[in-house]
């Protein structure tokens, strides 16, 4: 039964009349304001979907299962996630340099039919609800947390380790070529000068990120976007 305490998905069956083939995707009912429910965005039925309505209809689905430290929120599936890094050193790449940098504590936002999105947090305790996020200090961000990726596309998520990772590389890892737009630092406003912010760090071998160049990220409201607001959202600023 629809409900808004229940977790309800449809399986769509598409026939081409021409090949006879037959594709499957699983579509999320969501709540809809003005139609009580509706389909979600679709995705194409995978292996781990069929493994999961398996150990669904034979009884063997597990209730509970262990949750890595990093991850923050999650649902059962684990298709929309929010997880974290703490401070560390990296490789920041530029079209003809790279640099050993310090970065801040890093939160990823990663849901369902919408882009991975990067902010960054002060301190290194781990995040709560009332965290407030400020613009990733990363090559080509956005202000509402996402990144161009040029050429580079991240495969489908699925909540797996591998999957996180490859997020993270595709954040940190990424070729900075433009700024996008925000300023990823406070003081920076052209391409050139983030490179040359970010070569200082590298040469002077600075250990930890200098919180007070972090700029605020900003929900639409205009008040400071806060780790709560963004779980809410959906991972919609």
């Amino acid at each position: 039964m629809l409900g808004v305490n229940t977790e309800s998905i449809a399986l769509l069956l598409h026939r081409n009349e021409k090949s006879g083939t037959v594709e499957v995707t699983s579509h999320k009912i969501v709540p809809a304001p003005e139609a009580g429910f509706t389909l979600g965005a679709g995705r194409l039925f995978n292996q781990q979907d069929k493994t999961a309505i398996v150990e669904i209809l034979s009884g063997n689905q597990e209730s509970i299962a262990f949750v890595p430290d990093q991850v923050l929120a999650r649902d059962g599936a684990g298709f929309n996630m929010v997880w974290y890094t703490l401070p560390r050193q990296a490789e920041v790449h530029f079209r003809d340099a790279e640099y050993r940098v310090p970065l801040p504590l890093l939160i990823y936002a990663k849901f369902e039919g919408q882009p991975l999105r990067v902010f960054a947090a002060k301190g290194r305790a781990r995040p709560t609800p009332e965290t407030k996020l400020w613009i990733a200090p990363l090559g080509n961000i956005n202000s509402n947390g996402t990144m161009c990726g040029g050429n580079v596309n991240l495969a489908e998520f699925r909540g797996r380790d591998e999957d996180r990772a490859a997020c993270e590389r595709f954040a940190v890892e990424a070729r900075a070529t433009h700024l996008g737009d925000t300023p990823p630092v406070k003081g920076v406003g052209s391409q050139e000068a983030y490179q040359t912010f970010m070569a200082q760090l590298h040469e002077s071998k600075t250990r930890t990120f200098p919180a007070n160049r972090l700029l605020p990220a900003k929900a639409r409201h205009s008040e400071q976007y806060t780790l709560a607001d963004l779980i809410r959202a959906g991972g919609r600023p």
